[in-house]
């Protein structure tokens, strides 16, 4: 048995990528960065997530994040033979992600069913926004509407009671993660034995899934439960906002001596978590009047001095710019073509790439879909039958 390389422990499982947008997508980078050749599928006009934010090049930020590593291969799904074709190209290969609307796939002959039967080890993942089945299937999902329509918005009220949205695509990108672990959960289980699965994953189930201490909650005390660690917050200083947080009972007494007000600590109204809940209109007033009276770095010494937990807020630019977020290599400048340098986080668990080895790269629409297609085995004559149906033209 082949030694196993440690840093791409994935090599040699080979995955089609047929979906678009991010959760599908992402999913899939992650595969390519544990060592997986992915062949990212595209209409002539490249992903749409492409287009979606300034463009740069042929790339947004969007599609730069949920793309690297992968080769494209360019497919025109209104020729007729195109999804035929493409259905040779999936009996290749161990994973197919698709993110089309629930029926789409059946319909077109690249459902579960068909590719499974020419392949029957396959992992396949199917995305939607609501699942198949269920009055909703054919509803539209997007990021915003399931923050929506999950609860995560009404969970996430300014000072005024306002729902708002988080600010980047926490539910597209959360679903990814558990695509991740479920095809990972799934190929386990091939190699010890098992056929191939189908995975049902949607941005509704995911969304749930990572609001379960929330859910949980609900159960217990209804749509108005108390917030867990009054008074923790976002608080304005003289120069900016800080952000404090307690997770045990000591906690409460270190901020009050922190930021001088001994006397919230031995009102018996805050003698613990639940009653501070109760009364948490005035105590967070009264903390906060006191806070927009210092700069923030003055209450960032007293705060470290009375062990109490907390941090101002930062911008993505101050993270970047973090000495510990520097010393531990968090992040990195690397160069995409066509786009220029970006900053590029550290997966966890993941090795960084080189710069020579095909993980680290980004592809331009079409760019190394050819070459993907020779490495699953097909040969001239094979590439100018799927080029004639629409599968590789102009890669």
């Amino acid at each position: 048995m082949p030694a196993v390389d440690p840093d791409r422990p994935f090599a040699g499982l080979r995955v089609l990528d047929a979906s678009q947008g991010l959760a599908g997508p992402y999913c899939a980078m992650l595969l390519a960065q544990h060592g997986a050749t992915v062949i990212k599928v595209e209409p002539p006009e490249g992903d749409w997530s492409r287009g979606i934010g300034t463009r740069h090049g042929d790339a947004t930020a969007l599609s730069i994040a949920a793309n690297r590593g992968k080769a494209s291969l360019v497919v025109d799904m209104k020729r007729p033979g195109a999804a035929a074709a493409l259905r040779r190209v999936a009996a290749r290969c161990d994973v197919f992600l698709e993110s089309f609307r629930p029926g789409v796939a059946d319909r077109i002959g690249l459902g579960w069913a068909a590719l499974s039967a020419d392949n029957p080890r396959l992992v396949y993942l199917s995305n939607s926004g609501y699942g198949a089945s269920g009055p909703y299937a054919q509803r539209a999902g997007t990021d915003t509407v399931l923050q929506a329509f999950s609860g995560m918005m009404a969970l996430n009220r300014d000072g005024d009671g306002r729902p708002n949205r988080i600010g980047f695509l926490v539910v597209d990108t959360l679903t990814a993660l558990y695509a991740f672990q479920a095809v990972l959960a799934a190929l386990y289980a091939r190699q010890a034995g098992a056929p191939g699965r189908h995975i049902e994953m949607s941005l509704m189930q995911s969304a749930a899934a990572f609001l379960a201490p929330k859910l949980v909650e609900h159960a217990l005390e209804g749509d108005e439960a108390r917030p867990l660690n009054v008074p923790a917050g976002v608080y304005r200083t003289r120069d900016g906002w800080v952000a404090v947080t307690l997770s045990r009972e000591a906690h409460f007494p270190a901020l009050c001596r922190a930021i001088g007000r001994p006397e919230l600590a031995d009102d018996p109204r805050h003698a613990s978590f639940v009653t501070r809940a109760d009364h948490q209109v005035a105590l967070k007033a009264a903390i906060a009047e006191t806070l927009a009276t210092r700069e923030t770095a003055e209450w960032l010494a007293r705060f470290a001095e009375n062990e109490v937990m907390a941090n101002p807020v930062s911008t993505l630019g101050d993270w970047v710019a973090d000495p510990h977020v520097q010393a531990v290599g968090a992040a990195s400048r690397v160069d995409v073509p066509g786009v220029g340098e970006v900053t590029w986080p550290a997966i966890p668990g993941v090795s960084p790439p080189v710069a020579d080895e095909p993980r680290a790269a980004w592809a331009h629409v079409g760019e190394g879909g050819t070459d993907a297609l020779r490495e699953l085995g097909f040969d001239d004559a094979a590439l100018a039958e799927l080029r004639a149906a629409g599968v590789g033209a102009g890669a």
